[in-house]
């Protein structure tokens, strides 16, 4: 009987390790200033390529639009 009631604890030991090592991994992480700011960078960056290729493609249609 004390057999099987060290393997049960050895059991809910290791169990109780991984769900506290899965709930670590797993936590919320914040994101700091730095990774905002990046963000904010990167979407910059993205609406002004946006903004450039519409009027490349803009400039391009009313030029052949003059040629015809």
């Amino acid at each position: 009987m004390t057999t099987v009631w060290m393997v049960l604890g050895i059991g809910a030991v290791v169990l109780a390790g991984v769900c506290g090592w899965v709930a670590w991994r797993d936590r919320v992480r914040v994101p700091g200033a730095e990774e905002r700011a990046a963000g904010q960078a990167a979407l910059t960056d993205q609406q002004w390529y946006e903004r450039q290729r519409y009027a490349a493609q803009h400039h391009t249609v009313i030029r052949n639009d003059r040629s015809q």
